[in-house]
């Protein structure tokens, strides 16, 4: 593909733009026991096709909703989160959609909002603002999106326990925006829009695309920086009972490489990466001797090293 292709495709992306999807974190090719079809059940258009054992979108049903994007269990659907994260940023906790009255800045739809920007905006301006328009004869995201954004910010109390969140549909006044603010966002926006444009420069040849797995999304990082500014937290973790054979099944199956399998003299360790842990559960139904639970992590647990799960030997076939 060309420069001329790349910078036409760009141009498409930004005006009638479909999450941008990493296959190496969806829960479906990761041949997880049970499968996942979280996005396509969230999806108010039908636009996401699961047959062929990948998410495909149809690029002229999405509506660029965003509702599949905190339905998908491994991040493996994501939109640009440093465009809200900064309208939220000017706003100060303030935020509507595109078919909300009132000042102020808007996202496209409330649906593209996700746990890991409210529990990072909350940590930053206390109760957060989001005002809506007409959902129910909505043809964005459609009559579900105001129950859709309660149950995001009832997963990112996990995150940031002290998140509050109104959620209105009368007109959003904004927030009040100086002189410096206003030129430094209009020149910061200009910025992005150009930085968009260019085509992304093509992975070296000799680094597969397995390592995708490892980058921590920008959704885990924000979760985690409001867990960093939270006096406690919720995070999801998994824990391993006697009987693990350490079999390489739940390193597998992880959308994020949380878990990972290390060798360690004669014996092979399991490590948790807390802050990488989507609490998916993938793990948990894939386990052959059905050994690993869900719990709860703490605060200190997020933001330390990664956690030993289990040790011991093997069987000779699994080594």
């Amino acid at each position: 593909m060309g420069l001329l292709d790349n910078l036409v495709g760009a141009f498409l992306k930004l005006t009638d733009p479909t999450p941008d999807y990493t296959g190496p974190r969806c829960l479906l090719e990761r041949n997880s026991v049970g499968g996942c079809d979280k996005c396509q059940q969230a999806c108010p258009h039908q636009a996401i096709n699961l047959q062929s054992f990948t998410v495909e979108i149809d690029e002229v049903k999405c509506t660029s909703c965003g509702l599949c994007t905190s339905a998908c269990p491994g991040i493996a659907l994501e939109f640009p989160l440093g465009p809200i994260q900064e309208k939220l940023y000017r706003g100060r906790g303030q935020l509507r959609c595109a078919k909300a009255p009132g000042a102020g800045d808007e996202v496209h739809c409330l649906g593209q909002l996700t746990p890991g920007v409210l529990a990072e905006a909350a940590s930053r301006f206390g109760p957060l603002t989001l005002a809506h328009g007409d959902c129910a004869h909505c043809k964005i995201g459609g009559p579900s999106v105001p129950e859709k954004v309660q149950q995001v910010a009832q997963e990112a109390r996990r995150y940031f326990p002290g998140l509050e969140v109104h959620l209105q549909q009368e007109a959003l006044r904004g927030a009040a925006v100086g002189r410096r603010e206003f030129f430094g966002a209009m020149f910061g926006g200009a910025k992005r829009g150009a930085a968009e444009l260019v085509p992304n420069l093509p992975l070296p040849q000799d680094e597969p695309s397995e390592d995708r797995r490892a980058e921590l999304p920008a959704e885990l990082r924000l979760r985690r920086l409001a867990a960093y500014r939270a006096s406690g937290v919720r995070w999801p973790r998994i824990r391993v009972a006697e009987g693990c054979t350490l079999c390489p099944v739940c390193t597998n199956v992880c959308p994020t490489k949380a878990v990972e399998r290390e060798r360690e003299g004669e014996e092979y360790v399991l490590k948790l990466r807390v802050s990488a842990c989507t609490g998916c559960g993938a793990c948990v139904e894939s386990c052959p001797p059905q050994v690993i639970s869900l719990v709860e992590a703490g605060r200190a647990e997020v933001l330390g090293e990664p956690l030993e799960l289990f040790r011991g030997t093997p069987p000779w076939y699994d080594l």
